[in-house]
This record gives structure tokens, C-alpha cells and sequence, in this order.
């Protein structure tokens, strides 16, 4: 089921303090203004849930969603895949392209 207005003033509401909501409403509905910000609930939700309650965090999202707003989803919806470097990916890119037949030089994207 698609986001909604309710959605995202229910989140707002249980995630920041009463006195911060109407500044945060206000940030949050500078995303979807021009027409390529596409799905504004769903990406206002992820800019929520990223925020993690913080008015700072929120606007450099609100500032990242605006660019491509792919990235927030990305990193909202996926926070495993979305992880910088971790073991499992580096283990993944050596395998691909020792597949490839590329080896790399030794220390590179080793586990530690």
C-alpha cells in the first residue's frame, strides 16, 4: 500500500518533539515540490526513518533527496546493501572478479 500525507505526519509526530513538528513538516515538504521528485510520501518517510529524530540529519537528507532521490530510499530500504565496505562486499567484489580473472595485488579489499 502506497505511503501517505496521514503516513508521514504520524511519523513526524511520533519521531520529533511536539515543539520541533510544524519546522519539520516545513522541511520535509521542500521534497516533492519540482516534478522529477518522484513518490514525496514514500521519500519523506525514508528521510524520517534516516533523520533518526534529528532536525540536522533530516535537512542534509531533505538536501540529498533533492538531488536523486534514490539514494535516501536506497539507503532507508536497504541499510544492509547500503553499508559503505563491509566483509561480505569485499569478499563478493574479490570472488567477482577473481571470476574475471583480475587478481588483485595482496591487501587490497582484505577483511581487516
Amino acid at each position: 500500500m502506497p505511503a501517505t500525507r496521514d503516513d508521514v505526519l504520524a511519523r513526524v509526530r511520533a519521531t520529533f518533539p511536539a515543539e520541533a513538528q510544524a519546522r519539520v513538516v516545513t522541511r520535509l515538504d521542500t521534497y516533492g515540490v519540482e516534478s522529477y521528485e518522484r513518490e514525496r510520501e514514500r521519500v519523506q518517510l525514508a528521510i524520517l526513518a534516516l533523520a533518526e529524530g534529528s532536525e540536522e540529519k533530516l535537512a542534509d537528507f531533505v538536501a540529498v533527496a533533492k538531488k536523486d532521490y534514490r539514494d535516501v530510499l536506497f539507503w532507508a530500504e536497504y541499510p544492509d546493501e547500503a553499508k559503505l565496505d563491509t566483509p561480505e562486499k569485499r569478499r563478493r567484489v574479490k570472488e567477482g572478479l577473481a571470476r574475471l580473472g583480475i587478481v588483485l595485488p595482496p591487501g587490497h579489499l582484505d577483511d581487516s
